[in-house]
């Protein structure tokens, strides 16, 4: 409604160029049109950054986890070990479809299996370093799910502030129908597209769309306007 409103008085530049106050108006309705579209980007750039982080950090631990376990269940194999066998046989599918706090808890539980048989897993191709490259990765993803999380607090302080702006946009939508109607006598088509595009005065963040393409007449010249 705020952009509707900020290209119709642009549409009439004309007119409004011969009324300083409507003039004033617009600039600081398009200043806020544009803090609002800044503010609503930032909220979306700060969320889905978050996410994907978070999701590339998952998929990189999984990977890992699966090589640390299969080195274990590999080792239980090998040396007939049916409850380490099966305490290591973990699949991707598994990992794939765990919820965040119960895929940290258990790539931690395989960071322990690992560990008690530290030593012979060497041979399976899992050394300290691996090890230690492993403990970073499981850090760095509950890192990633910590933020993901506080990115909600993000969205939430930006919602806020364009309710605000919103409210803001509100004052200012009707001192400029004030303004026009002081000159319905000069300007009676501008004034009656003008209150075509103005029949919502609630405003927010849903907000509904007015046709005003349907009934906004086409007439754009100054003489036009005054002898309708």
């Amino acid at each position: 409604m705020v952009k509707n409103t900020v290209a119709f008085l642009s549409e009439y530049e004309e007119i409004i160029s011969f009324i300083p106050e409507l003039q004033n108006y617009h600039s600081e309705l398009r200043a806020k049109c544009d803090e609002i579209e800044s503010k609503d980007t930032e909220r979306i750039v700060i969320r889905q950054g978050r996410f994907l982080n978070k999701m590339t950090e998952r998929n990189e631990a999984i990977n890992k986890a699966l090589g640390i376990s299969g080195a274990v269940f590999a080792y239980a194999r090998k040396i007939k070990d049916i409850e380490l066998e099966g305490r290591s046989y973990i699949l991707r599918s598994e990992l794939n479809n765990m919820r965040d706090t119960e895929l940290a808890s258990k790539l931690k539980f395989i960071k322990e299996l690992a560990e008690e048989n530290m030593q012979p897993l060497n041979s399976f191709g899992v050394d300290a370093q691996k090890m230690n490259s492993y403990i970073r990765k499981i850090a760095l993803y509950e890192k990633a799910v910590e933020d993901s999380g506080s990115s909600f607090a993000v969205k939430k302080g930006n919602l806020k502030a364009i309710r605000e702006l919103f409210k803001e946009t509100d004052s200012i939508l009707t001192a400029i129908d004030k303004l026009t109607d002081s000159s319905l006598e000069e300007y009676p088509g501008f004034v009656h597209n003008s209150r075509i595009l103005r029949r919502i005065k609630n405003f927010g963040i849903r907000h509904r769309k007015v046709p005003v393409t349907q009934t906004i007449q086409s007439d754009s010249t100054l003489d036009k306007l005054k002898s309708s």
